[in-house]
């Protein structure tokens, strides 16, 4: 079976469970955890593939990953944590875990927006920024921003999968390329 297929499943039965147990809030911010931990850490999806390590061990290991070992998973997370761990589908979570926070998002009107710019951003820019994305967007903007000075100025808008790069870095890139390609034509 496709992995796409069988984690969009899994996210989907997540999701009806977590909304029927009134926690789908709750699981959508330990998912958002969950999927940036599995993304960034590898020790974890080393011992998540390891067969020496036992199922309960896995389990514990992704409860405390989401909650740094200071409070309790949601029920519903822990219900389906152990699910996965015993079908032996550990090697899949981080798809389970974007599959439920999209489905998640689309269910509640959320529209993802990451603004990403060389240097910080005032108040005032970014309440403007908020208040146009609100009005195109049909949805309630989940924003992040991102001070990344590898741009050398200008940003990058990402907004529920479409990207404005108005970065400086990108427009030097693109002239490079096509100062090389006219040299190579000359040629």
């Amino acid at each position: 079976m496709n992995t796409g297929t069988v984690s969009v499943r899994y996210a989907k039965a997540l999701l009806e469970y977590a909304v029927e147990l009134g926690q789908d809030e709750k699981v959508y911010a330990e998912m958002q955890i969950l999927s940036q931990r599995l993304m960034h850490v590898r020790a974890i999806r080393d011992r998540l593939s390891d067969p020496t390590v036992d199922d309960e061990s896995k389990c514990r290991l992704l409860e405390t990953a989401v909650t740094d070992g200071l409070t309790q998973p949601s029920q519903a997370l822990s219900r389906f944590l152990r699910l996965v761990i015993e079908a032996g589908r550990g090697n899949m979570l981080v798809f389970m875990a974007t599959n439920y926070m999209d489905m998640y998002r689309k269910r509640n009107g959320i529209v993802p927006v990451q603004l990403i710019t060389a240097t910080p951003v005032g108040d005032e820019r970014r309440e403007r920024l908020k208040k146009l994305i609100e009005t195109v967007e049909h949805g309630t903007p989940e924003w992040t921003h991102t001070v990344d000075p590898g741009l050398d100025g200008g940003f990058v808008l990402q907004i529920d999968g479409y990207r404005l790069d108005a970065s400086v870095a990108t427009r030097l890139q693109r002239i490079r390329h096509e100062l090389i390609e006219k040299n190579n034509r000359v040629i």
